[in-house]
């Protein structure tokens, strides 16, 4: 054997340069490859790359590009909509438990909601109170088993399905697979479709389709939950958020691409805070230092972890600070007696309590290349 293929080296190696060269036209693509071949025919007055068989292989490998992943069925939607910065936490509750949920899980083809809301205790999750993430599970077009096959059911002979007493299908090798979609719901597409239907709430952005491996990979290679978007980098953020909206607005009039209804732009100023100004030569007429102040209004409102309690493998921390009625108003908060006075100072009663002003400010500052960056998404 050896001996027939030295004797024979070039039908040998021939095999492995026509897988090389096959892996190259897949690669690149056939124009690309050969194009030396079509400049040679130009050269001598032969355009053989207007003729049929040179499109049909240039049709055959176009070549992949710069990015090659296939679009996957993963049999779940990432439905990920995003409301202002301002909106408080009961109002997000029920954007996400209410008006979200009961009506994707409404929807017959649905099989499961699951959803987050603003971000875990985590470095890696930056998303504010304002972001929702859903994950959607759909049911497969027909029914199957535990391994995914098909299952057949036994049908009459009108060809309706047959239902034992407690009214479940009958599994029949003879029989027809049962279809869980409606009729008028022929792919994932339409799935969708119905998703942005019943998700259209006042006060919601609609989102861009995406699954949830997809739009990890999104996000790992244009650094945004979107397949497409714009960066807009300053140093004002709320220039930058001015002409987010302005780009966001002028792309989804003019671009034919792209659908108006996922076409949002961050909202980076806009979330109210409450300030707590200190008078600090009032403080220091009764010995109390700037750090002692912010240290008492750091526990009453924010709360302190004072000790941990150890259940089994677990650990939970013990915080202590002010009762709710006592911290989610601002008046009861202007009430409060912030700090203890020293023992040897004067009575308290003729001191001025701290200034309490709302202001609007960014829910998150991002940056990019020591820029300041914001994002409108497509």
């Amino acid at each position: 054997m050896l001996g027939w293929f030295l004797r024979h080296k070039v039908l040998f190696l021939s095999i492995p340069t026509a897988l090389v060269v096959l892996s190259m036209v897949i690669w690149l693509g056939f124009s690309s490859v050969f194009e030396f071949v079509g400049r040679g025919f130009n050269a001598v007055g032969l355009n053989i790359q207007s003729t049929q068989v040179w499109s049909a292989a240039d049709q055959a490998f176009p070549g992949l590009g710069e990015e090659f992943m296939p679009p996957l069925d993963e049999g779940s939607f990432l439905l990920m909509p995003t409301t202002m910065p301002h909106v408080g936490v009961e109002q997000a509750k029920e954007y996400m438990q209410i008006d979200r949920h009961a009506r994707v899980s409404s929807i017959p083809e649905v099989e499961m909601v699951v959803g987050k809301m603003g971000r875990t205790e985590s470095a890696l999750d930056p998303a504010p109170t304002s972001m929702f993430e859903n994950v959607i599970t759909y049911k497969s077009e027909f029914k199957t088993d535990e391994h995914g096959r098909r299952i057949r059911y036994r049908v009459d002979d009108n060809g309706e399905f047959v239902r034992n007493e407690q009214g479940n299908l009958i599994p029949d090798s003879g029989g027809k697979y049962y279809r869980q979609w409606r009729d008028q719901i022929e792919s994932p597409d339409d799935i969708w479709e119905e998703i942005v239907s019943a998700t259209n709430i006042p006060g919601l952005t609609s989102a861009p389709k995406l699954q949830p491996i997809e739009t990890r990979q999104i996000m790992l290679q244009s650094g945004m939950r979107a397949p497409m978007g714009i960066k807009v980098k300053g140093q004002d953020l709320q220039a930058i958020e001015d002409f987010g909206i302005a780009t966001g607005r002028a792309d989804a009039s003019r671009s034919s691409g792209v659908k108006p209804a996922s076409v949002f732009a961050d909202r980076i100023v806009g979330k109210p805070y409450l300030e707590i100004e200190v008078d600090r030569e009032e403080i220091a007429r009764y010995g109390l230092s700037m750090q002692k102040v912010q240290q008492y209004i750091e526990v009453a409102l924010g709360g302190i972890g004072l000790t941990k309690t150890v259940e089994g493998r677990e650990r939970y921390a013990v915080r202590v600070r002010y009762a709710r009625e006592r911290r989610d108003d601002p008046v009861e908060i202007s009430k409060t007696c912030w700090c203890p006075l020293p023992a040897e100072s004067a009575d308290s009663a003729g001191t001025d309590s701290p200034r309490f002003t709302y202001r609007q400010g960014p829910q998150a500052i991002k940056s990019e290349d020591t820029f300041l960056i914001g994002y409108a998404y497509f």
